[in-house]
């Protein structure tokens, strides 16, 4: 690929990078692929197994906590938020970091990997950190609610759901965070 953009450098630390959250079903089990902090859910009948990796979490609580002291949209959040982002870029994807899907091959050897028995489970759910944050920062829902928006809005309503919390702070006052709404996405699978 990178012989087709001689121009691209990357090796820089701003190259573009994602998280990867991957379930597939087998015979027999789940199989999920998890790098960074895009987490599977999984309904075994009212129990919920989280299946996620918030090694980014542990990186830089310092400048962390400096962008979570600002309220979102103001010069020293933006200010904040610049230089954790810079100090991530350095520290991602290595042994001092974090993973991410990028330019380093490698860093799907860090992935969070495993199965689980198809029997028992009766729903997963698979979702950005946009979503998940209803209930892991938000704290205005739990799995079982997550899961019951799903079955009866589908993933267009539970996303709803997370934007109209969101939107009660707007400046991140009640809930720190990077910006306002982050992405939002989720899969929705039933058995």
């Amino acid at each position: 690929m990178t012989a087709k953009h001689p121009m691209c450098d990357l090796s820089n630390p701003g190259t573009p990078s994602a998280t990867v959250a991957i379930l597939r079903q087998g015979a027999t089990t789940l199989d999920h692929l998890v790098l960074a902090d895009s987490p599977i859910v999984l309904d075994s009948y009212g129990d919920y197994a989280v299946i996620t990796d918030l090694r980014v979490d542990d990186v830089l609580p310092e400048l962390q906590a400096e962008v979570a002291s600002h309220e979102t949209h103001t010069p020293g959040h933006r200010e904040a938020l610049q230089r954790l982002v810079r100090a991530q870029r350095e520290v991602r994807n290595t042994a001092e970091g974090y993973w991410v899907a990028a330019s380093t091959p490698e860093a799907a050897q860090h992935a969070v990997t495993g199965a689980t028995p198809i029997e028992g489970t009766r729903a997963a759910a698979v979702m950005s950190d946009g979503v998940s944050r209803l209930v892991t920062e938000y704290r205005m829902a739990d799995w079982a609610d997550v899961f019951a928006a799903l079955r009866t809005e589908g993933p267009h309503g539970l996303i709803a759901t997370v934007r109209k919390t969101e939107a009660t702070d707007p400046t991140g006052r009640r809930w720190p965070r990077y910006k306002s709404g982050d992405d939002a996405t989720v899969a929705f699978c039933q058995w």
